[in-house]
């Protein structure tokens, strides 16, 4: 008998239609979609991989969904609502979206999701419907191959595009228009689908601690405010001191070199500590990682180890949200 998988469509360019088959920048402009039914018909080859039941998320207070770059931790909430729904009556789930977006949604289902529960795999496309070379159907394909197969459980939620299997922890966009976007710059994937259909995983996750895991029913509809502001020579504080205004419960600095604000925006950083935001220090470096150093462990932040400035985002609200204080918090990070 097939597996089950259940395949929750969310939009993005996997269903965009351009104005012809080479407009691969401005086919958002066109309006136009496919379903995914029509996805789906497109597909027969998904019958020989798993038993596949589309089911969209929507929601009744909108037309439609926002694009993935329009989404908030809020939508997140709602949508690792419904995965966990989807995983109680399946053997796998994936879920596709935009992928301006998709780096954050995977790493949000990762951490508020049960770990050793059935495969999510999370998935998009680079190029539309409509174009030469369209990758949807394929990384689709990839996606629920992955998500039936039983070596992908107790992973975590994983990220699949271009053939590679990446952890959500450590997947990121590295480059705008290419195919092969998604990559782990410190690590590499933990494997590949391969020319034959074969699931090839040569590496697992680390597991993390329940410290960097989360409570997806304690969660409140709106998690608290973390904004993320980037360093630059010659900055100040100003921008510090508008998040502050602006309701932050948390910021997330990220930081020249190894996370290094400018002496104007550490004075701010430190008001605003001293305040009671949570800051996380982190770098607007590609990868590596980011240490409790002197100034971090003087002015009471949280050093974000090697989770990027958005991920790191992601993880300090849900800390924020359970009520974390720095320590725990720091704890969280370092166990992410």
């Amino acid at each position: 008998m097939a597996p089950r998988v259940t395949w929750i469509p969310t939009g993005g360019t996997i269903e965009a239609v351009g104005r012809d088959r080479l407009d691969l920048v401005s086919y958002g402009e066109s309006g136009r979609r496919i379903t995914p039914a029509e996805i789906l018909a497109g597909l027969p080859e998904l019958a020989g991989v798993a038993e596949v039941r589309a089911v969209p998320w929507a929601d009744p207070g909108r037309a439609q969904l926002p694009p993935s770059h329009a989404w908030t931790l809020a939508d997140l909430t709602a949508l690792a609502r419904l995965v966990r729904r989807a995983a109680s009556e399946s053997e796998g789930v994936v879920v596709t979206c935009g992928t301006n977006g998709l780096e954050e949604t995977a790493y949000f289902l990762d951490r508020v999701l049960d770990g050793d529960s059935v495969p999510v795999v999370v998935t998009g496309a680079m190029r539309p419907a409509s174009a030469l070379g369209r990758d949807g159907p394929a990384n689709l394909l990839s996606a629920v191959r992955v998500a039936a197969h039983p070596g992908a459980r107790g992973c975590g939620v994983l990220v699949a595009l271009d053939d590679a299997i990446l952890p959500a922890r450590d997947a990121t966009k590295a480059t705008t228009y290419h195919r092969g976007a998604f990559r782990s710059p410190a690590f590499g994937p933990l494997g590949f689908t391969d020319a034959d259909g074969a699931v090839v995983l040569r590496r697992r996750p680390a597991p993390s601690s329940p410290r960097a895991r989360f409570d997806l029913d304690a969660l409140p509809d709106a998690p608290p405010r973390v904004d993320v502001i980037a360093s630059y020579l010659g900055a100040d504080g100003a921008l510090v001191e508008a998040a502050v205004t602006a309701g932050a419960r948390g910021i997330v600095h990220a930081g020249l070199g190894a996370g290094h604000p400018t002496p104007g925006e550490w004075a701010a950083l430190k008001r605003a500590a001293d305040a009671g935001v949570l800051v996380c220090q982190a770098a607007r470096a590609g990868s590596g990682r980011v240490v409790a150093h002197g100034p971090i462990r003087s002015g009471g932040f949280v050093a974000s180890g090697d989770l990027s400035p958005w991920k790191a985002r992601v993880l300090l609200s849900l800390a924020l949200a359970r009520g974390d204080d720095a320590a725990a918090a720091q704890a969280a990070f370092d166990d992410a």
